[in-house]
């Protein structure tokens, strides 16, 4: 059975989770006070920690065993509103905030996330009507990247595109939070993407709380990736441990799936014309 703390369901039957979104949210979420004692509880228990160390092989990041850390995984982390809401979460609840990186994944403008990286949105000042001015500055040439991997990308002025988006955490002043590239930890080969996931939920079982927000309700490819990938893997940790692994959703759910989170202050049109 697939194991919740308020539900049981027959192993497979993702779609009835998919199309509920409170049992959605049970199996997948937990408060941030909540996961913030399970992670002290479960890193004093000496036998569930050696457990998760033989089912990781002890391949675990010193940052995560050194420390109480909240994560963030984006592919390249930039200080839009959501990652400085992270950020601003995480060390409101004694975590150390951590971005999990992956630069050898690709570029493309499909993926509004990865979009937004190379066509910032500037949040300016409210318009007349009430309405936010957003001004869409694009700092790469997207037919010229998309496909390639983010670690070859290059800004318009021939900036690495990894090396923009680190500056401009120190554009907004930003301190106190870690980047740490997922090569570093898990090095991806031939497998699929359930068993990086599967790993990686093993981690946050009691190494750190993951800030994300899985997608439930649109018909759209990151939704198929919930279904296929993060639900079999998810369930597959809790067999393993008996316990769910720590994530926190960083977003309020009816809002997830709004433009504004990847909104940058003007600081950053200033920083841009500079260039």
């Amino acid at each position: 059975m697939f194991f919740s703390y308020y539900y049981m369901i027959k192993i497979g039957d993702y779609e009835k989770i998919m199309s509920d979104q409170n049992i959605f949210s049970q199996i997948i979420y937990t408060p941030i006070f909540e996961a913030r004692q399970l992670l002290e509880k479960r890193r004093k228990n000496p036998e569930f920690m050696a457990k998760i160390e033989k089912l990781l092989k002890g391949n675990i990041p010193a940052l995560l065993k050194n420390k109480k850390c909240g994560i963030m995984a984006r592919q390249l982390a930039t200080p839009n509103l959501e990652n400085r809401m992270f950020i601003s979460l995480a060390n409101g609840n004694g975590l150390h905030p951590v971005f999990l990186e992956y630069f050898d994944d690709k570029f493309t403008s499909n993926n509004k996330y990865k979009h937004s990286l190379g066509q910032l949105h500037i949040q300016n000042k409210v318009g007349k009507d009430g309405k936010k001015c957003i001004k869409n500055i694009n700092v790469i040439n997207f037919n010229k990247y998309d496909g390639k991997k983010l670690k070859e990308v290059k800004t318009l002025w021939g900036e690495s595109l990894v090396d923009f988006h680190k500056k401009l955490f120190d554009a907004y002043d930003l301190k106190g939070f870690s980047f740490f590239n997922e090569n570093d930890w898990y090095e991806k080969k031939d497998e699929k993407s359930i068993d990086f996931y599967t790993n990686f939920f093993l981690l946050i079982t009691c190494f750190g709380i993951l800030f994300e927000n899985f997608l439930s309700s649109k018909d759209d490819a990151e939704t198929e990736f919930t279904k296929e990938v993060v639900l079999p893997a998810l369930e597959k940790v809790i067999n393993l441990t008996g316990v769910k692994p720590l994530i926190v959703s960083l977003e309020p759910l009816d809002l997830e799936a709004n433009n504004f989170w990847y909104y940058h202050l003007p600081v950053i049109e200033n920083y841009i014309k500079l260039k």
